[in-house]
């Protein structure tokens, strides 16, 4: 007698049942000048343009649930369009480069299009989980992506896991690696690079953990490769605790680099791979104190980055758009102020306006002021060993007005206006003089427009 066989059916209905389909409409203008101190320049001591543009960016963000709870998928892309476009400073960030990878930029031009930014198999098992394809980092460990609207990628794998002790605390973990890389304005994936732009790099990668106590006390501590060619550490503590009626947010956090090549070579700028004399550093205190309505902040780094390159530099690989890191100090403040010696610190306040019936307004303001910036210790300006002798001092203010639409349609919508003056209180032209990311004077005026939605 014969005998029916039946498959059983696979259990599909999770992947749809706790699917998200969400995404967003993005409107960016920016005017950002620069004052040009190059010798014999008609516009001498003058603001000239530097990036000027207005972009439309859209993005449709799907994210799959788990088949029999294991395996999913998450696929997103970006659409990109030029309102206006000045003629300095490209790519602009925002919408597409005329080139389609870094390493045939030209810096000629900005163009529309549509992007493909993530296409992630994602699998999970107990206490474990893993992602394959177009990936962002997200575990512990030091490699990061560029923003636009919208994040830049990896072609990598990442796997890591999570244990949680009860009140002993939660243990989380993950490794991550990865042999090429593209910033959200580039189409095409392309390979890693060192610091003469030319010498392939295979792969990069890098481990992390983070314990949280469940006592407002949180270790992380990462290390990330470059194959044969950079190694980069990352510790952070963070507690908080009350202080007059109020939590006191503090974090200690330590970056560190060496490069695996050269000895110490005097060299131009980005001629060779050897970027750090010994192991280069940036360390950081953060203070963060909210009373009522004002959040006040109030933050110092210090640095030390002897070597060709001159500054610290959180990618483990430096050209630009080429990979991206952790840093978790940042100021929004124009300059990185992470010359080789500068030790800067920054005040900053934000002021929910709540309380005079104005829900979802906040403003803010806030000053940098680095000192003691020296220059490179090994590079070359003009075939000469960089001045020595030279020390520079920089500082920023700034102010931010911030909306999110409480009620309505536009529910969630946030509009933002943000403000940098910057001063470099030296005479040197951009990027010169042995300060290979330090420019001259900026005013930049930046306001974003985010729309968020969600499909299903």
């Amino acid at each position: 007698m014969p005998t029916l066989l039946i498959a059983a059916p696979v259990p599909t209905a999770g992947f749809w049942d706790d699917a998200h389909l969400t995404g967003g409409v993005y409107y960016s203008q920016r005017y950002r000048d620069k004052r040009d101190m190059t010798i014999g320049s008609p516009n001498y001591g003058e603001y000239v343009e530097d990036l000027h543009h207005a972009t439309f960016n859209a993005n449709l963000d799907f994210s799959s649930g788990y088949i029999d709870d294991i395996i999913g998928l998450d696929l997103a892309a970006f659409a990109a369009e030029n309102l206006a476009t000045g003629n300095a400073a490209h790519p602009n960030e925002i919408s597409l480069s005329s080139a389609n990878q870094r390493w045939g930029e030209h810096w000629s031009g900005d163009k529309g299009g549509v992007n493909l930014y993530k296409a992630a198999l994602k699998l999970k098992y107990d206490d474990y989980w893993m992602r394959a394809g177009y990936i962002q980092p997200s575990g512990q460990t030091l490699l990061a992506v560029h923003w636009g609207f919208v994040p830049g990628a990896y072609q990598g794998v990442e796997m890591g896991g999570s244990w949680d002790y009860g009140d002993n605390g939660t243990l989380s973990a993950s490794y991550f690696w990865s042999d090429q890389y593209k910033a959200p304005w580039y189409t095409e994936m392309y390979e890693f690079r060192a610091a003469d732009n030319s010498t392939k790099i295979d792969y990069v990668q890098a481990a992390g953990i983070k314990y949280d106590f469940k006592n407002n006390l949180i270790l992380e501590a990462s290390m990330a490769q470059a194959a044969d060619f950079m190694d980069q550490y990352m510790t952070k503590l963070s507690y908080s605790f009350p202080v007059a009626g109020n939590n006191l947010r503090v974090s200690y956090q330590f970056y560190g680099a060496k490069d695996k090549v050269g000895n110490g070579t005097v060299a131009a700028y980005g001629s060779i791979n050897d970027e750090y004399d010994g192991l280069a550093w940036l360390q950081g205190i953060t203070l963060g104190y909210t009373v009522d309505t004002l959040d006040f902040r109030l933050e110092a780094q210090t640095v030390k980055a002897e070597g060709n390159q001159g500054f610290f530099l959180q990618r483990i690989t430096p050209a630009y758009a080429s990979s991206n890191g952790r840093l978790d100090i940042w100021w929004n403040a124009a300059s990185d102020f992470d010359a080789n010696g500068e030790t800067s610190a920054f005040a900053g306040v934000a002021y929910d306006l709540k309380n005079y019936d104005l829900p979802g307004w906040v403003i803010g303001a806030g000053y940098v002021y680095g000192w003691n910036a020296k220059p490179c210790t090994t590079c070359t300006v003009d075939g000469e060993l960089a001045d020595q002798n030279q020390r520079i001092d920089e500082s920023a203010w700034t102010f931010n007005i911030a909306h999110i639409v409480q009620t309505g349609r536009l529910k969630g919508t946030l509009f933002n206006l943000h403000y940098i003056n910057y001063d470099n209180h030296g005479s040197n032209p951009n990027y010169s003089g042995g300060y290979n990311n330090m420019f001259q004077d900026e005013i930049d005026i930046k306001f974003n427009v985010i729309a968020p939605f969600t499909i299903f």
